[in-house]
């Protein structure tokens, strides 16, 4: 998983380098891969208005543009199929040095003289894109330093994150680690969203027929959206995070998935026959669509969620086409859910279809995470699309998730750890953690563990806990201890070793 560490800041205000924080990831239980730093300082790079765009005259694939520069329009020879009159665009001038070292310099190309570089993100090293120049925000004024648009350089970490970590595949999740490890406070994102018009129930329905597969579903609805780009400051979080952008409602999904650790999907309310969701086990053979272009056949083991009359997504996996958000988009229903993990592994292993949000939730996704990331995800649609999320929710959850009590005693942890602590210093230390902690005697404590932290089951595993957050450096190496007894017979041991 890539966290950046600007994104990362946002929820914990830690002070460390890079490497520190990576080093005590590592050795709190959380491997850190690589350390990759991303984006520049952009010395000497500014946004470049495009005023005119004409054919080369020696050359089908190019063109001529004049761009304004803050001060003077420059002659500037082009190759992308996306440039335009009006666009603003990251712009290289002459003598300016691009992120990967290439210095832009006057020349001619194909017998027409070019005094600067419009750029595509992989030449600015924010992504691998290359498919056309990178767009700026429509009010960005030409000549301003790009760095002021597309802010500073940053460092990812690539974490391996375990098995039965899912509560840390998200920027959030990582950022309760950190502050635990560091003894910060976590700053959690607001959730609050303000609602007005038809309540949700008027425009929408919701059916869990296999609650099974399906433990908690819900629905918003958003209505009078303005879908087109994401701000930069997303679409910049998104690529180093490793996912593309694609418009506002879509990277409002990716964006709280990340963010938060809840997959969420976007339909297009216009397109869902009679605004109902079924969510039910697919037919034996149901063909199905998929966003990837692709037709898939669906076995009975598989759950869909469902007009009336058709699939519409592979539930936890992928969306189909049909269903999705498009640039006509003015209604969404927003979907918000938690699918049982060994059915969707079973499906995406069938399927041969791994994707972001099948990844979590094939490990497990907190069921009481649903309606708060939803929450999240219409406040942010509502502000940066414009729309008005419609009163209330549509909630299925027939059988709410409660935090389990475990006993954790003090004098298990001095036995097993072999150190010496007390109940004041381990109840800091599971605090730390996130876990409700209460004193029932001097030697044994009640530890409430939150429902996002399903992998603490028995006392050993809190023992695990206080161990690595405590520090195992802190841990001291004893040599075994043995000792002879008199009269003993050993000669089944004896006889195992020959």
């Amino acid at each position: 998983m890539r966290v950046p560490l600007e994104w990362l800041r946002e929820y914990v205000a830690f002070e460390d380098t890079p490497q520190g924080l990576a080093g005590r990831l590592t050795f709190g239980g959380i491997e850190v891969e690589a350390i990759e730093p991303v984006g520049s300082d952009f010395a000497g790079l500014i946004v470049g208005e495009v005023r005119t765009v004409e054919r080369h005259p020696n050359a089908d694939r190019l063109t001529v543009c004049r761009v304004f520069n803050g001060t003077d329009e420059v002659q500037v020879v082009c190759g992308a199929p996306n440039v335009r009159a009006g666009g603003r665009y990251p712009f290289a001038p002459e003598g300016a040095t691009l992120p990967n070292g290439m210095k832009i310099k006057a020349a001619k190309l194909r017998g027409v003289e070019s005094h600067g570089m419009l750029c595509a993100e992989d030449e600015l090293g924010l992504s691998e894109d290359h498919a056309g120049l990178m767009d700026l925000p429509a009010d960005a004024v030409a000549g301003t330093p790009l760095v002021q648009v597309l802010g500073g350089p940053d460092t990812v970490l690539d974490l391996e994150i375990t098995p039965n970590r899912p509560d840390c595949l998200s920027i959030l999740g990582v950022a309760r680690e950190v502050a635990a490890l560091y003894r910060l406070p976590l700053r959690p994102p607001p959730c609050e969203v303000r609602e007005a018009g038809e309540p949700v129930g008027a425009s929408a329905a919701v059916d869990v027929l296999d609650a099974d597969l399906c433990p908690r579903y819900t629905a918003r609805v958003i209505r009078g959206l303005r879908i087109g780009p994401s701000p930069r400051w997303m679409q910049n979080r998104l690529s180093r995070a490793g996912i593309r952008p694609i418009n506002n409602a879509v990277d409002v999904t990716n964006y709280v998935m990340l963010e938060m650790g809840q997959p969420l999907h976007a339909f297009d309310h216009a397109l869902l026959k009679d605004a109902h969701v079924i969510v039910r086990r697919a037919a034996e053979g149901e063909a199905m669509h998929t966003l990837d272009d692709q037709q898939r056949t669906l076995s009975a083991s598989m759950l869909v969620i469902a007009n009336p009359d058709r699939a519409v997504t592979v539930a936890g996996v992928m969306g189909g086409a049909g269903s999705e958000v498009r640039d006509t988009t003015s209604t969404i229903l927003l979907e918000g859910a938690c699918f049982q993990p060994a059915g969707v592994r079973a499906t995406s292993k069938a399927l041969g279809l791994v994707t972001e949000s099948s990844y979590r939730y094939a490990r497990g996704v907190d069921p009481d995470l649903a309606d708060r990331a939803s929450r999240r995800a219409a406040a942010l649609l509502a502000d940066l699309g414009g729309g008005t999320v419609a009163p209330g929710v549509l909630d299925r959850y027939p059988a709410p998730a409660t935090p389990r009590t475990l006993s954790c005693r003090v004098s298990a942890i001095r036995r097993t750890l072999g150190i010496e602590t007390d109940a004041d210093t381990v109840a800091g230390v599971l605090r730390a953690l996130d876990l409700g902690v209460a004193a029932r005697d001097a030697d044994t404590l009640d530890v409430t563990v939150p429902t996002h932290r399903g992998d603490l089951r028995i006392e050993v595993d809190l023992i695990e806990e206080f161990a690595r957050l405590h520090g195992l450096d802190k841990i001291p190496a004893k040599t075994p201890a043995a000792r002879v007894v008199d009269g003993a017979d050993d000669r089944g041991d004896r006889k195992s070793v020959v």
